[in-house]
């Protein structure tokens, strides 16, 4: 599914998430597929079909064949669905049509050839398949709703989670707010064609595998399209969020924004991480009969760049206070001047919390000034209601100046209170909570941050009747994800220490509509 956004001017939060309500449906529920029961779909073109966005039944529909013989796509030029009728190299045939057909060809060399993914399968045995067994685009009217979805259409049947599909596209972008055609293509062609990939391995991994590694594929493909630097905001404001559980809602920012994990992978440990992630997530390729790719991932790690995925989680982490005007392409992102800082609560020295907690796989930033003190630690503190609270977990120190991370320490022992950091001419620090598990119940340490005296007077305090003396906090939920279509609505955990509000408020429909896109997928 293709990220939603709010390219197209219109600000009403209402029409807005109506949208992304539409975009959720239709499609095959996970449960039929994991059965192996998904009967093949009607096409956009079927006469009779029911699919909220095909051709009219008066459209005469004709097909042009992509140059290299792999693609097919399917269009009308009269009507709603009309595409442009633009013809500039007077082939016959629309220059529309034509580079859909070619960005589809780039695509495919690129996934399948340079990254070295598996081509989407063919659905040359299914029924109703287009007329033959090439992949198939069908350019229809989505009338401001979306602009993009790939379909499901028959999986198994010696795995069930492995299925074929084809396309639906927007017909012509008008009023979309895309700066061309032609880029609106190339966004759209290489995201939602990464998902066609992907149903050749498997189907059933969840939204932010399958959204977080689309919009990965999408800045391999092309790194100056924009889709990845305005998503990657979705993880940037909730990194609290456990890195493989999607935000309730009708619209999940989160998954989309996860593309920063998948593109530090790629960044970090060298090209064909994300590929060798898929490849551990068919059913039974590594001799699990129906593997999860958050399960897999530690494996994976250890197999392909030898480390731990604790280390790896931690150095990510830390590879996220190297953004926006604080990026440095030496020691992190080479693009990361074009992502916004990750979100943090804005607190006070001396600082004190003992309502903390820490997700697995998540991330909590402090940013506080020194106010004049010269050397800083923090600690976490175990309650004695629950002496492994922090067992795990990993403390970060950044020391910034006005524009630039000066150092990050990761402390030795995150429970001492000892081990300092210079901040003498600090104009801030930043203390980074990690919990670097892949699972498991919420750490739920308390947290100190001061001079070594302060620390140890948060810690006097805390055993004197405060998290260590008081009562055992409720038992709380994880998170968990739903069932049902991947889009989800993102909440914003807290206001930017650089003053910027959550980019993607209300799932990233609200703010920036004269900015983003909607798109349906």
């Amino acid at each position: 599914m293709s990220p939603l956004g709010a390219r197209r001017a219109r600000t009403a939060v209402g029409l807005a998430l109506g949208a992304a309500l539409a975009a959720c449906a239709p499609g095959p529920d996970a449960g039929s597929i994991a059965q192996g029961t998904l009967e093949p779909e009607v096409r956009p073109d079927t006469p009779g079909n029911n699919l909220q966005f095909r051709f009219d039944p008066g459209d005469v529909v004709e097909a042009f064949g992509s140059t290299d013989g792999n693609f097919l796509v399917h269009f009308t030029r009269l009507g709603p669905n009309a595409v442009p009728d633009t013809d500039a190299d007077t082939s016959g045939v629309p220059d529309f049509v034509e580079d859909v057909a070619s960005v589809y060809v780039e695509v495919l060399a690129s996934y399948a050839g340079d990254l070295g993914f598996q081509a989407p399968l063919s659905d040359a045995a299914v029924g109703d398949n287009g007329g033959d067994g090439r992949f198939d685009v069908y350019l229809v009217d989505f009338a401001g709703v979306g602009d993009g979805n790939f379909q499901h259409d028959a999986c198994g049947p010696q795995n069930p989670e492995q299925c074929n599909g084809y396309m639906i596209e927007e017909n012509d972008f008008a009023g979309y707010g895309y700066p061309s055609t032609a880029v609106a293509n190339r966004i759209l062609g290489s995201h939602e064609f990464f998902h066609a990939v992907q149903a050749a391995y498997d189907v059933g991994q969840g939204s932010v595998l399958a959204e977080g590694t689309a919009v990965w594929a999408t800045e391999a493909f092309d790194p100056t399209l924009d889709d990845f630097e305005w998503l990657v905001s979705g993880y940037l404001d909730n990194p609290d969020q456990p890195l493989d559980t999607p935000l309730p809602g009708p619209v999940d920012a989160f998954s989309y924004g996860t593309g920063l994990y998948f593109e530090f992978l790629e960044e970090r440990y060298g090209a064909g991480m994300v590929r060798a992630l898929w490849e551990r997530a068919v059913n039974g390729a590594f001799g699990v009969a129906d593997p999860v790719w958050m399960q897999e991932l530690p494996a994976m790690l250890t197999a392909e760049a030898g480390v731990s995925f604790a280390d790896s989680f931690v150095e990510f982490a830390t590879w996220n206070l190297y953004t926006g005007g604080f990026a440095d392409p030496a020691v992190a992102y080479l693009r990361g001047a074009g992502y916004p800082r990750v979100r943090m609560s804005i607190v006070a020295a001396p600082f004190q919390d003992d309502a903390l907690r820490v997700f697995h796989a998540s991330s909590q930033y402090y940013a506080l000034a020194p106010d004049g003190r010269t050397e800083m630690t923090a600690a976490l503190v175990a309650p004695a209601t629950d002496p492994s609270a922090a067992d795990g977990l990993a403390l970060l120190v950044d020391v910034e100046g006005v524009t630039d991370v000066t150092s990050v320490t990761r402390l030795v022992d995150p429970g001492a209170g000892t081990e300092t950091v210079s901040t003498a001419g600090a104009a801030r620090v930043v203390v980074v909570v990690v919990n670097p598990l892949t699972s498991g119940s919420s750490k739920k340490p308390a947290l100190c941050i001061g001079t070594v005296a302060e620390v140890a007077a948060c810690r006097d305090a805390l055993g004197a009747g405060g998290a260590g003396g008081g009562p055992a906090a409720p038992a709380e939920a994880a998170p968990e994800e739903t069932s049902g279509c991947a889009c989800r609505q993102a909440g914003t955990a807290g206001a930017r220490t650089d003053g910027v509000a959550a980019a993607l408020a209300m799932g990233g429909l609200a703010v920036g509509a004269a900015r983003r896109r909607r798109r349906r997928g």
